[in-house]
């Protein structure tokens, strides 16, 4: 599991190349979990065996590196099913805060600070053509290997 102290021990622009975050933002992000697991306290379910701070990295890690469920399990301890598990309630939390969210729109003014690009990914998984098995391919394929 990555060392979670270590971690935030390192400067700022350390913590931004491994996450993908500020510091900032990863304590209020640690802010909306801590307040979200204070209101759920008495509700019952299974305690996590993960703190909040390994929780959200899990989720970072997930989200930057796009590594596997399995590496990242392995990584943290866990079952595949606790870090997906982890991951989608890390993702609800984080949303319903509200603090969260990508801009709506893209400012108008050239004389801004923030410099805006947009990348757009197609990650549409789309099937092979592969020709279908017939038994005369099959038998014509054994009858021409055969010396």
């Amino acid at each position: 599991m990555p060392n979670i102290d270590k971690l935030l021990e390192q400067n700022n622009a350390g913590f931004k190349r491994y996450t993908g975050i500020h510091k900032a933002t990863f304590y209020e992000m640690l802010e909306a979990m801590q307040q979200q697991h204070e209101t759920q306290k008495t509700k019952p379910g299974r305690p996590s065996v993960l703190s909040l701070e390994a929780q959200i990295l899990l989720a970072l890690t997930y989200w930057r590196e796009y590594r596997t469920l399995y590496h990242i399990s392995m990584d943290f301890g866990i079952h595949e099913s606790s870090a997906s598990r982890i991951i989608r309630k890390v993702e609800y939390v984080l949303i319903n805060s509200g603090k969260f969210e990508l801009p709506k729109k893209l400012p108008s003014r050239v004389d801004d600070d923030i410099n805006w690009s947009v990348v757009i990914v197609d990650a549409t998984e789309t099937p092979i053509e592969r020709p279908k098995k017939t038994k005369e391919t099959t038998i014509a394929a054994r009858r021409n290997n055969t010396p």
